[in-house]
């Protein structure tokens, strides 16, 4: 049976109930970095960031079960979308790691950003402007903090980051969803 991309939009809403494990997983990852950055050298809390980052999605999938939330949506062409994002993200390691040998002090700013890449995708499925809000928000953040935040590039990052990451999940929070039929 084929659906409508509305049927499929509605259906990826109530199976993933607002989609806020990862956004909350994100800010919990980047608050620690934020108070890591300010009693770890800078190299340590560097490494911290890099290494650490890979514990976002493990503790999204926490978050996910406390919040009932669909996280890895088998077999749904939305969740299938996403997952798409997330490779895309993801594929920007290659530039954070030749950053990382080439200017460490940008590696913050790359991940940072890398690491939202896929927000317009989302805004897309579920037809609200967040997703590309949260992506300008944390591009022109970074920009802005690189040039004229007096802190380490690390709590800088970390930072924004978190502001943006705040902001965005009031937004998915307030907005309405629509209830629609029983999920596909």
């Amino acid at each position: 049976m084929e659906f409508t991309l509305s049927q499929l939009r509605q259906s990826f809403e109530q199976r993933t109930n607002r989609s806020m494990s990862m956004p909350l997983a994100g800010t919990v990852f980047w608050s620690v970095v934020l108070g890591l950055s300010f009693v770890l050298p800078f190299n340590s809390a560097l490494l911290v960031m890099l290494f650490g980052s890979g514990c976002i999605f493990p503790l999204a999938l926490l978050f996910a079960k406390w919040r009932n939330e669909d996280f890895f949506m088998k077999g749904h062409a939305l969740g299938k979308l996403m997952l798409t994002g997330v490779i895309m993200a993801n594929s920007l390691w290659v530039l954070h790691i030749i950053l990382l040998f080439v200017q460490p002090k940008l590696v913050p700013y790359s991940l940072a950003l890398g690491l939202a890449i896929h927000w317009p995708l989302y805004g897309w499925i579920i037809q609200h402007s967040l997703g590309l809000q949260h992506l300008l928000m944390r591009a022109f953040g970074l920009f802005t903090a690189f040039m004229w935040l007096p802190l380490n590039s690390i709590a800088a990052a970390a930072l924004v980051t978190v502001i943006c990451y705040l902001i965005t999940l009031i937004q998915m929070q307030r907005r309405v969803v629509d209830a629609g039929s029983p999920a596909l």
